[in-house]
């Protein structure tokens, strides 16, 4: 009985190797043939159960294939989160094409009020840019010398001219993109709303 338990427990602890050979067939045997190493295999025990599992070696041109794989997948496994969440996005904050509409024309409206504003203080700045020049050229002609502190004070307004108008074409382009993303928000609703319709018709075409 000794010997049985000993040799059934022997059994129980031997391991072998399954790999896939040349021909594409797996293989189980109790040794592991030197050629089959790079091709990776298991290590599985005599009931099936894997011990451990040794990964193939790659080439350089396969692992660089692999690569190539691997950041394919991921970029079409964001994309397919980016659009779930695109879509959540629109169906809580939407229930219909005029809210949308509605939504667009608010925002654009907020930013066309933030460039009237800044198109405002740039013709401030730009009279007192000239207010000031007039100063200076009248003390150039009667040919006194500019205070330094003139002279800053038009290096200063100069900067702030650059600085709005950089500014307004800034919020210029963004109303473009705002409008852009309003627009491809009603486009993909549309969608959403289309394929409800089509799965509300196949059920009931179904039932």
């Amino acid at each position: 009985m000794l010997v049985f338990c000993a040799a059934a427990s022997a059994q129980a602890d031997k391991v072998f190797y399954r790999y896939v050979d040349s021909s594409n067939k797996v293989v189980i045997l109790d040794r592991l043939p030197p050629e089959v190493v790079p091709r990776g295999y298991d290590v599985i025990r005599a009931d099936g159960s894997v011990v451990k599992t040794v990964a193939a070696r790659l080439s350089e041109e396969e692992r660089q294939a692999w690569a190539r794989e691997q950041a394919v997948a991921r970029a079409r496994a964001e994309a397919e989160e980016k659009l779930r969440n695109w879509d959540e996005s629109l169906l809580l904050r939407y229930s219909d094409i005029d809210d949308i509409e509605h939504a667009k024309e608010r925002a654009l409206r907020d930013i066309r009020v933030r460039i009237s504003i800044l198109k405002s203080n740039l013709n401030a700045l730009k009279q007192k840019v000239s207010s000031n020049q007039s100063e200076a050229a009248e003390l150039e002609r009667r040919a006194m010398e500019v205070p330094e502190a003139l002279a800053q004070t038009l290096t200063d307004l100069r900067r702030e001219v650059s600085g709005t108008e950089k500014d307004i074409l800034r919020r210029q382009e963004e109303l473009a993109e705002v409008a852009e993303a309003y627009e491809r928000d009603k486009e993909r609703f549309l969608q959403l709303q289309d394929n409800v319709r089509l799965r509300r018709s196949y059920h009931g075409s179904a039932n």
